[in-house]
């Protein structure tokens, strides 16, 4: 494989992989939006706890859009390490967010 094809390709999975961390804060977006819609069907003790756990995943979700920034912004050369942090970050993210909602079901 030529050297332009390989950044081609790099490129491309780059690209995928952003697109996935996009799809998971738009699927995290979107659950907020219920929650905070649900608001108002709730006791006023209920209703101060979902508040706070909504803000605890709005908290979450705008971690991730920095992670997903600085993945955005990263060079080749930092792109690897980058990465592997966000990867990390991200899962954690992801159960921080999936306990939060479950305990709000």
């Amino acid at each position: 494989m030529t050297t332009s094809n390989q950044a081609q390709v790099d490129e491309r999975l780059k690209q995928a992989i952003l697109d996935k961390r996009q799809a998971e804060i738009d699927a995290w977006n979107t659950k907020i939006v219920q929650l905070r819609s649900n608001l108002n069907q709730l006791t006023d003790d209920a209703r101060q706890e979902t508040q706070k756990r909504v803000d605890q995943l709005v908290q979450a979700r705008d971690q991730g859009l920095e992670q997903l920034q600085q993945l955005r912004q990263a060079s080749q050369n930092n792109w690897e390490s980058l990465l592997q942090q966000s990867d990390a970050t991200f899962q954690k993210l992801a159960d921080r967010f999936h306990d939060l909602v479950e305990k709000n079901t």
